[in-house]
């Protein structure tokens, strides 16, 4: 019997007999709001049946609590899965409804629908950006699952559909390689099931899909990446025609991370054009997917100033940060963060101050509710007022809007640079992979405390940076010889100035030989300022003959 022809018998019996037909008729509507349909008005009429099925079973409930909570709480969580049918709030507080009916679970039944909704409940709360919660429930949701095997098709799917929650807050908690394995064994359980059911779960094999592709491109297999995206190129297309939205923004998704890839494979050209039409569809879709889009310009704007194309790169930067605004704190710091890195390189100093101004006070409101997000880029906006604080303007400048001495943001240099290296420190002593940052905050705050006039003070916050980027030197020497060399380089000044030249010379002799080595893929241009160094300590100590041939060859590398 068809089910629309089933809930139209069974309506009129649950209205004489709501007792004994009511069940019935509760377990049908939710059924028919489980069905997926491509047809105009298919999400209306699920979200209708959910609906219908709720106010039934808190009918049902009143009379009778203990035997028709579980029927309640699965309404609630079918209501939930309609998506896009409601606030995110609305969701968050039905789901919390729904786990309270069945959190001590008196038989299997009602363990899947606590697992069902625990699951939901993670999604939502990852949506939200609520990270660290959502992944504990996620795990949580995963054990549920366990607890109910053996498990059914549909139940095997939503317990994917676990795992890529998971896999999302482990990557946004800054936790790629867990990602990375999470996403893939979520992969691998939804090829291991039938033809049938990955057809009817099409959104979980794209979503698992297009997560671990954006994986793979993050821990540099791009190659990789691009050949899952391909592979699931046939799902997005089925996904687009059954639910339109949703499939546009599955494409966007993938559109985005296929120009990651292909900017990392060295083609430049493809990856504006696979970014710029992920802009566009997501346009399409109006203020739902604010933070996908604002993510994306983000990303856009990127590539534009890698490619050279800086005024279309920074417009599209400035407007990611204004589509962020209201929508996603994540994403507006991180566009916050770019724009403002490319307004103090390009010297549009009268603007680099509200920007940071911004960006302080974002990451400092989310800061100690997704510390493993907010305190990294809390440090990057503490050494972008650094690099405001310490910058000298070369003679003859005259650039309108030159950049205040003392003070960025409230802070002076000084006060900036050291939250920055403390908060950087304990970064670092957690995860070896914010090394790099610390090396950033120890050298910018080398800077503000010489300007202050601590010369010895900041000769010793280079020796932690010299260290420090030796470590990631060894590593990835051409990721970091940059680093190292302009670390040396200063620490060479500073025991220069100190009247430390027996020290000063092996670290300038030092500097000069990895910048100007054959194989250190820097820049000619990057050895000039290390030979002056050098020269000038040569100089100090005598030996005039060197210093004036080192100088000679400074001197060739500039005119050149």
């Amino acid at each position: 019997m068809s089910l629309v022809v089933r809930i139209a018998l069974l309506r009129p019996l649950a209205r004489h007999r709501p007792l004994r037909w009511g069940p019935r008729l509760a377990e049908a509507l939710v059924t028919r709001s489980h069905q997926v349909s491509g047809l105009p008005g298919g999400t209306a009429r699920r979200a209708a049946a959910a609906e219908e099925a709720v106010a039934l079973c808190r009918r049902l409930a009143a009379d009778r609590p203990e035997r028709h909570r579980v029927d309640l709480a699965r309404a609630l969580v079918a209501r939930v899965g309609v998506s896009d049918a409601q606030p995110l709030a609305e969701a968050v507080d039905q789901l919390r409804e729904a786990i309270g009916y069945v959190e001590d679970p008196p038989d299997r039944t009602a363990l899947v629908v606590l697992a069902a909704a625990r699951g939901l409940l993670a999604v939502n709360l990852s949506m939200r950006g609520d990270a660290r919660e959502a992944l504990t429930l996620a795990l949580r949701t995963r054990a549920t699952w366990d607890a109910a095997a053996p498990l059914r098709p549909d139940e095997r799917m939503r317990r994917i559909r676990t795992l890529l929650v998971i896999g999302n807050c482990q990557a946004m908690l800054g936790r790629p390689e867990e990602a990375l394995t999470t996403r893939q064994e979520a992969w691998d359980r939804y090829r291991a099931q039938s033809s049938y059911q990955r057809l009817r779960w099409t959104h979980i094999g794209v979503d698992a899909a297009t997560d671990l592709a954006r994986s793979l491109a993050a821990t540099g297999r791009a190659r990789e990446a691009l050949a899952l995206l391909n592979a699931a190129r046939a799902d997005r297309e089925v996904l687009r025609t059954v639910l339109p939205a949703r499939g546009r923004a599955h494409t966007a998704e993938a559109l985005l991370v296929e120009a990651e890839c292909r900017a990392e494979l060295g083609e430049p050209d493809a990856a504006l054009r696979f970014a710029g039409e992920a802009v566009g569809r997501l346009r399409e879709l109006g203020p739902a997917r604010r933070g996908e889009l604002a993510a994306a310009l983000r990303v856009h704007g990127q590539l534009l100033l890698r490619c050279g194309q800086q005024e279309q790169g920074v417009d599209r930067l400035a407007e990611a940060v204004e589509v962020a605004r209201d929508a996603d704190g994540m994403e507006l710091a991180h566009a916050l963060a770019r724009l403002a890195a490319t307004r103090i390189a390009d010297r549009r100093w009268d603007s680099v101050e509200p920007l940071l101004d911004e960006l302080l006070t974002v990451c400092r409101r989310w800061v100690d509710d997704l510390p493993e997000v907010f305190r990294p880029l809390l440090v990057e906006a503490l050494t972008l007022v650094l690099l405001m604080t310490a910058f000298e303007a070369p003679a003859g400048d005259r650039h309108p809007g030159a950049p205040p001495r003392d003070r960025i943001a409230g802070l002076d240099g000084v006060t900036a640079g050291r939250e920055a290296v403390e908060l950087a420190r304990a970064l670092a002593t957690a995860d070896p992979q914010h090394r790099a940052l610390l090396g950033r905050a120890l050298f910018g705050l080398d800077r503000a405390v010489n300007r202050a006039g601590d010369v010895a003070e900041a000769a010793g916050l280079l020796r932690e940076c010299v260290a420090l980027r030796r470590v990631l030197y060894a590593a990835d020497p051409a990721g970091h010889r940059s680093d190292l060399v302009q670390a040396l380089g200063n620490l060479g000044n500073r025991l220069h100035v100190l009247g430390r030249l027996d020290e000063a010379l092996p670290v300038h002799e030092e500097c000069v030989a990895l910048a100007r080595a054959a194989d250190s893929g820097l820049p000619p241009a990057e050895a000039v300022t290390p030979l002056r160094n050098l020269a000038h300590t040569l100089a100090a100590l005598g030996r005039t003959d060197e210093a004036q041939r080192i100088t000679a060859e400074a001197n060739a590398l500039a005119s050149a």
